[in-house]
């Protein structure tokens, strides 16, 4: 599939790399056909967009909270494997919204409602996690880095 971005410019995207939110995502209800791609090509980063192939202009940064929290827990129901069409025992790639402020040493990730998707199938769901130990504005960065001179820049 060839899409024209506004922010990326023209993207190829093989059909079988296109990933489905049957539900869309929260707040982007009609939004259900995205594609993942690299936050830069030039560089290896834990970053990623996930770019609408509805809507030129919405896209959202994305991270593997594991690599930010690396005792991140999300744990899915049965009927919530089922809506993602996962097999039994198979496992799912998990990613989380970012936001990059100005001061980009600030940038949170949004730990509650994160996106389970079936690497396999393509198939993707935004859940919203009930557990009050998380936040929708986690930071990534220690308190020390984020308080250093770097974060002025």
């Amino acid at each position: 599939m060839r899409f024209a971005s506004s922010r990326l410019g023209v993207l190829e995207v093989p059909d079988s790399e296109i990933i489905h939110f049957p539900e869309g995502l929260y707040g982007f209800e009609t939004e259900q056909r995205f594609a993942i791609l690299p936050f830069d090509k030039n560089i290896d980063c834990p970053l990623e967009w996930m770019h609408s192939l509805q809507n030129p202009d919405l896209a959202f940064v994305i991270t593997d909270p594991y690599v930010f929290v690396p005792h991140y827990k999300m744990v899915l129901l049965e009927t919530e494997k089922n809506a993602i069409q996962l097999d039994p025992g198979e496992s799912f790639m998990t990613r989380v919204i970012i936001n990059i402020p100005q001061a980009y040493t600030d940038m949170t990730a949004n730990l509650v409602a994160p996106i389970a998707i079936n690497s396999r199938k393509k198939i993707a769901r935004q859940f919203i996690l009930t557990t009050l130990e998380y936040d929708t504005r986690h930071y990534l960065f220690s308190d020390e880095v984020r308080n250093s001179k770097m974060s002025a820049v």
